[in-house]
């Protein structure tokens, strides 16, 4: 007959609970780095447009991206030779 309450019954119980632990450990990583890296449509190299309130409008090359932020090197250096815009507001310019 089964024990519910013997040392391999509650051994069993610790191992399941265990691999849940690493089980949703590996879901919730792998959930932020997704949602840190952004579905961004523009690679290193693209030439694109930017188009904000306060950054103006500007085209560039995008040299850095982080996240939803991607860093531009501008043609005309106005305010520094790099602009970063949200990837929302970029767009190509043809």
């Amino acid at each position: 007959m089964f024990d519910p309450y013997s040392t391999h019954a509650a051994r069993m119980r610790k191992q399941r609970r265990h691999a849940l632990a690493s089980r949703l450990v590996q879901v919730f990583s792998r959930a932020s780095k997704q949602a840190k890296a952004a579905a961004s449509r523009f690679k290193v190299g693209d030439y694109v447009a930017g188009d904000d309130p306060f950054n103006g409008s500007q085209e560039g090359v995008v040299v850095v991206i982080n996240g939803s932020s991607i860093g531009l090197r501008t043609v005309v250096p106005t305010r520094g030779t790099l602009v970063y815009y949200d990837y929302r507001q970029l767009r190509r310019p043809w």
